[in-house]
């Protein structure tokens, strides 16, 4: 089963992406003026379903780096995704995640030893080991009926026919 998604990017790296069928880079990012962007799952590639909250992504993306934005749609193979949603989200995967690996003791001690982003990258690592170690390719986490964020662990093999649905010029 495929369903197109969307990822927003800055105009170059879209170029590049889009000839190469290939993403170069994954979510967890950091600009040059200090802004980032967070994989709270784990290094990825983070898609969503609807169109113009990928816009959104973009202009925040290319006003970082001074360029264009661009919106780029692909289909996405559903196979091998976890399925997230109001019922069983975001802290309930993040605790069973690190509760499957480290004692109450240990996870209080790592937390008081980091900073709150430091922290969220760590736990997005320990939560995609979890789901890789349980035979997961990544996420489908269904915010709400108008968006889904999926993230691809496997995004050479999840994701096909990358193609440019819009550029912005911001």
């Amino acid at each position: 089963m495929r369903q197109i998604v969307y990822r927003g990017v800055e105009y170059g790296e879209g170029l590049r992406v889009v000839k190469a069928q290939k993403y170069e880079r994954a979510e967890r990012r950091h600009f040059t003026n200090g802004a980032s962007a967070k994989a709270v799952f784990g290094a990825g590639v983070y898609l969503v379903s609807n169109p113009e909250i990928a816009a959104q992504y973009a202009i925040c993306h290319a006003e970082t780096n001074g360029e264009k934005a661009v919106v780029l749609s692909q289909q996405l193979h559903l196979q091998g995704l976890v399925c997230l949603d109001e019922r069983y989200g975001e802290n309930e995967l993040r605790i069973d995640a690190l509760r499957a690996a480290y004692s109450e003791e240990e996870l209080e001690r790592r937390q008081n030893g980091m900073g709150h982003e430091e922290w969220l990258e760590w736990t997005g690592d320990k939560v995609r080991a979890y789901l890789i170690a349980r035979g997961y390719r990544g996420i489908r986490y269904r915010i709400s009926p108008e968006l889904t964020y999926y993230i691809c662990y496997e995004p050479d093999a999840q994701i096909e026919e990358i193609a440019i649905l819009s550029v912005l010029d911001v």
